[in-house]
């Protein structure tokens, strides 16, 4: 199944693109899109969306064809072929 994934900021940084084209198995979800993410870009993507002491997810959005999930609770929800998936961390800085 293929994506589309929009990035911003420093998630746009590590994988190198505002989209990006995403090919994932048959009945992948929202976890499966973060594990290839993970092996794909590696410590530089995992040090965005996940806690470094304890190893959870951080608090996030992510939007599927703009509805809105969270990436605390709604990891296990289901991809579909075209889907545009962004995820938005919010930045550091003021």
């Amino acid at each position: 199944m293929k994506i589309t994934l929009r990035s911003f900021a420093n998630i746009r940084d590590v994988v190198g693109a505002k989209e990006l084209p995403v090919d994932l198995g048959p009945k992948a979800t929202l976890s499966d899109l973060f594990e290839f993410l993970e092996k794909e870009y590696g410590a530089n993507f995992d040090r965005q969306v996940r806690d470094q002491i304890s190893g959870k997810l951080v608090p996030f959005l992510i939007l599927i064809n703009d509805k809105t999930y969270r990436s605390i609770s709604d990891m296990g929800t289901g991809l579909n072929e075209s889907d545009v998936v962004t995820i938005m961390i919010p930045f550091d800085g003021g």
